[in-house]
């Protein structure tokens, strides 16, 4: 087509008759990443996984199909060869940065050592000197404490120890019963704890979305507390929310493994709605179960748990 993307998203949004504010409402990505988009100014945004994923967001907001839109203009969106690149300069940039410190380290490494034998050399002097003039003044002290009248130091007298008073029988049987009842009762708390069953978590597909972005929904039962983290490996963009409150538990931004992981608060909350744009590097864990994204070859994906 002789259109570039970029410029049809904007025809049909202005068809719409949608702002620039409004598409940023719906799709929850923000008005300078939309911006950038029309201009198909596509370095302006995260990577390569967050270009595909908003162009997708975006022609579904404005009425057009996400996949047609994404295979006519195929040739205009940036590759994974592009990213990798950079990816690559960068590494090969930290190897020589690193490379050069090593070698200013091994330059200075002989003068070091001069410094630290130096060091060494005087401080062995400093201790022969001090230890020689400590054995004269000893000695002279030595003298100086035998001479002189001597001095009687009177004998001391042991004090007879005091006798133990004897145990009461009738005492000892009675501790000796409150230990037994401690123990007895101890074992049988422990008995109870360990008879009382642990909560058995069971996650269940109950329907598996489709298309570009489809949504799975969970039914999660057998915990009455959930402990819900998010785990990261690799750059991704992340939005989640409780539906029912309508409540946002994260941003929706763009997160990276160094942000990983992300920890919960689920108080009250019956549901739990995660949408991500590079889901192969987002593990949702529910108690340290996880929480499958059963589209394994498609990035932008969607998670709805309703916990019973």
């Amino acid at each position: 087509m002789d259109m570039e993307i970029g410029q049809r998203l904007k025809e049909a949004r202005e068809s719409k008759g949608l702002s620039l504010e409004e598409v940023q409402e719906t799709t929850k990505i923000q008005k300078r990443y939309l911006q950038a988009i029309e201009k198909n100014e596509f370095s302006v945004l995260p990577g390569k996984f967050y270009t595909r994923a908003f162009i997708r967001e975006y022609a579904s907001a404005v009425g057009l199909d996400p996949e047609q839109v994404m295979e006519e203009h195929e040739s205009e969106l940036p590759t994974f060869e592009d990213e990798g690149f950079v990816q690559y300069s960068r590494v090969n940039k930290a190897k020589t940065n690193n490379a050069a410190q090593s070698s200013k380290a091994f330059k200075l490494f002989p003068s070091i050592m001069t410094v630290l034998l130096v060091v060494g050399i005087l401080f062995m002097v400093w201790a022969f000197l001090l230890n020689g003039n400590d054995s004269n003044g000893g000695s002279t002290e030595g003298q100086a404490e035998t001479g002189g009248d001597d001095i009687s130091v009177p004998e001391q007298t042991e004090e007879p120890a005091d006798e133990e008073e004897p145990k009461e029988e009738g005492n000892s049987d009675q501790s000796s019963d409150e230990e037994g009842e401690s123990t007895d009762s101890g074992s049988s708390d422990e008995e109870e704890k360990e008879e009382e069953p642990a909560e058995e978590l069971q996650s269940e597909l109950v329907q598996e979305g489709s298309g570009s972005f489809p949504e799975h929904v969970y039914t999660i039962t057998g915990v009455e507390d959930p402990k819900v983290t998010i785990e990261i490996t690799g750059r991704t963009y992340l939005e989640v929310k409780a539906p029912k409150g309508g409540e946002s538990l994260i941003s929706p931004i763009e997160y990276t493994a160094e942000d990983s992981p992300i920890e919960l608060d689920m108080t009250g909350k019956e549901q739990l709605h995660v949408k991500t744009g590079n889901a192969p590097a987002v593990v949702v864990n529910v108690n340290g179960q996880p929480v499958e994204f059963p589209k394994p070859n498609i990035s932008t994906q969607k998670l709805l748990l309703n916990f019973q």
